[in-house]
Order: structure tokens, then sequence, then C-alpha cells
């Protein structure tokens, strides 16, 4: 089934394997696409990825996160960069659908990197970021939605099959779903959801009814009083009356990033490297270890295959929308038991696409073909960095399982 067309509700796309949105790190200082962007979709267009999404663009610069080379989406200046990378999938593999993520940080940022205070539905103070946001008005939410209309107009008008929001992770959309985050009094706090509604909403009422929205949804988000496995279930059942095109499942937010995609701990990586780390004395680093360290460790979930299958599989009980599962999808036969359970309808892959970005064609030929990758989490500390994205399983001994 894995490389069998998938028919969706405005689209069709050749085959169920997906590149899950992730960051690449190729974006200009103006957060235009650079034209390695381009040449990294094509091979992966090449080598039998149905859908690709982009990492996570802004759609604003208060909405950039601390990412040092993201992308953007904020302004009509960019949309010719970005129809550059979309004509290099269309030239490799016509038949690959091409669908840009649209986020806003909202409080997942620095103010050192937008040179704006965050925005939040609330005022909640984030043990990661270490800032404290500011509450949106009523016209700062009128605003941000604009914000993620026109962008979406951008996209289309760029040439893309669709557009995906950012609403899992922690981030805006995310936090405006949250209890533990959105703690308003007004209507976006009395229906949680409606922030994503009025979005879907404003979105089509911009692009045409038959543009395509994919959602991406942490269910649960994994912190006490936020988003848990009933509440994204009752997400996911409005999103499928909403008619968005699809629903990627996913897991946690950006207070234990660790947890989103699990696997390998670089601790040394990660306090040269994390913001929220490499600020440590060196002289206490020691210290850190030892006794912070295992603090941080018993938050940790360790790493299996399919970790978000519970979650669709529940989703699937309530809600009738077509599923994208993400999250240890390491190998062919495992992604051809989820689909032939009908538990997921296309199978979305990040890190294994990092390690080995040929592997859509390795599993195309292979029955037996398993990822190289091994978790070692050292590609995703690194995107903390102005590094660009790439495997580091080569460069150094296996880190500390988790």
């Amino acid at each position: 089934m894995l490389f069998s067309a998938w028919s969706l509700p405005h689209l069709s796309a050749k085959n169920r394997l997906v590149r899950s949105a992730t960051y690449e790190g190729l974006g200009d200082e103006r957060g235009r696409p650079r034209p390695e962007l381009g040449a990294l979709y094509r091979k992966l267009a090449e080598h039998d990825i149905g859908t690709i999404i982009t990492g996570f663009a802004y759609v604003s610069r208060r909405g950039r996160a601390m990412h040092p080379a993201q992308c953007g989406i904020d302004d009509n200046d960019k949309i010719a960069s970005w129809a550059r990378v979309v004509s290099e999938v269309r030239r490799a593999e016509p038949r690959t659908l091409v669908v840009i993520q649209l986020a806003h940080a909202g409080l997942q940022t620095l103010a050192s990197v937008t040179a704006l205070v965050p925005w939040a539905p609330s005022v909640w103070h984030s043990r990661y970021f270490r800032s404290r946001p500011i509450e949106m008005t009523e016209p700062d939410v009128r605003q941000t939605i604009e914000e993620f209309a026109r962008a979406a107009l951008r996209a289309k008008l760029a040439g893309f099959d669709g557009i995906q929001l950012h609403a899992a992770h922690g981030y805006l959309i995310h936090q405006f779903l949250s209890p533990l985050v959105n703690r308003r009094r007004d209507v976006w706090g009395a229906d949680r959801f409606q922030f994503l509604a009025e979005t879907i909403a404003v979105i089509r009422s911009t692009c045409g009814a038959a543009f395509p929205i994919f959602v991406k949804l942490s269910v649960p988000d994994g912190l006490p009083g936020g988003i848990d496995l009933e509440l994204g279930a009752g997400y996911a059942a409005r999103l499928a009356e909403a008619g968005v095109e699809a629903l990627e499942v996913s897991y946690g937010t950006m207070e234990q990033p660790l947890n989103i995609f699990r696997g390998g701990v670089p601790l040394d990586l990660v306090l040269a490297h994390n913001p929220r780390f490499n600020r440590t004395p060196r002289c206490l680093v020691p210290l850190w270890k030892r006794f912070g360290y295992p603090k941080l460790r018993r938050e940790l979930i360790a790493f299996r295959q399919h970790y978000n299958l519970d979650a669709a599989r529940r989703i699937r009980q309530v809600a009738r929308l077509p599923l994208i599962l993400v999250g240890g999808i390491r190998g062919r036969a495992g992604a051809e038991a989820i689909l032939a359970a009908g538990d997921a309808d296309a199978v979305a892959l990040c890190r294994p696409l990092v390690c080995e970005p040929e592997f859509g064609s390795r599993l195309r030929s292979d029955d037996s073909a398993i990822s190289l990758c091994r978790n070692c989490n050292r590609c995703a500390v690194m995107c903390d960095t102005a590094a660009t994205l790439r495997c580091y399983r080569s460069s150094g001994p296996e880190e500390e399982p988790c």
C-alpha cells in the first residue's frame, strides 16, 4: 500500500510516503529560501517521496522562531524564491506534491531574534525559552489570522499544492488550543478551537475553498493541564468537520523537545549549542551534569517505533479525515502494517531522510528496508545553530540512548 496512489479531497498523491516538515537551515539573511533548498527537495522527489512538507516558514517577523536560518513567507518579495523551489521539484517529478508549513512561534521565540516582545494567548512563563510574553489583544489576534491568510495566498501564488498549519509542538496555534497556556476570558478562550477555526475560514476566503489545508497537531502534548489524548481527539473531530485536507498526528511541545522526536541524548552538543543550556558557566557544567541532568533525564520518553500510533488509533475512532502518522517510522514492513490496518492513510519521515535522502527509493525496491538512522539526535540539536541540516551519524561515537 505504501506506493499506491492516495486520493485526498482536493489532491491526488502518487504514493503514501510523506516528508514531514523538517527545519533545514537554508534561509538567507532575509528569510528567503536559498537555491540549496530546491536542490534538497528535488532529490527527495527523485527518490519516491510522494509529498514534501517544507520546514516551518514564519508568517510574520514577530512569529519567527529562534533558528538563525529559518525561511519565511511573510512578504511578497519571497514569492519568487519559493516559486523557484517548487519548480525544482516539478522538473524532477511533476507528480510529487509540495506543501509549505506555515507557523507562528508565539511565545516560543526570543526577543533578541525578532526585536519584538513575544506574543501569546495569555501570559505564561516558558521554562525552556525563559521569557514572559505579553497577552495578545483582540486586534493582535485578528492581525495574526490575516497574516496566516496572506502567507497562504503567497504560497498559492508560488505554486504550492497546499499549506500545512503548524498547530503542534507548542507554537502559536497550539498555544491557543492548550488549556494550560490559553486562559483567556473572551471568545478565544471560551472556545480554544476558535483561533484555528477562524484561521482556516479566512484562508479559504482568501485562497478559495478548494485550496488544500493540512494541519499538524500534537496529540497529546505531554504537559500537565495541556492537550491530553481525549481533547486532541476532539480537536481532530472538529478538523474533520472543517474539511481539512489531512491531519498529521505528532506529539509534544518545545518545553521538552527531545520528547517530540526521541532517541539519543547528545549531552555535550546540547550544552554547547542549545540556547537553554549554552550560557551555563563552564565551571558549573560538571555540577549540572551530576545533579541537573538526572532530573531532565527522568522527563524523557524512550524511543520506540511508531510512537504516535496509539494517538492515531484514538483519532480514527472519532474523526473521519485523512491521517498522516509521523514518529518512529523506520522500515517498510512497519509502514505497510500501519496502512493495512487502516490506522493511518500515509506515513511521514523526518530524521531517516536527513540521514538518507534516497531512502524512499530503497523502501520501494526492498520490502525489508530499514532506515540507517540511529536516532542519535545530533541533527536536531544542531538546528539551534547556524549549521545547515545534515546527518552526523558518522562523526563520532553513538550517543547515550533514551
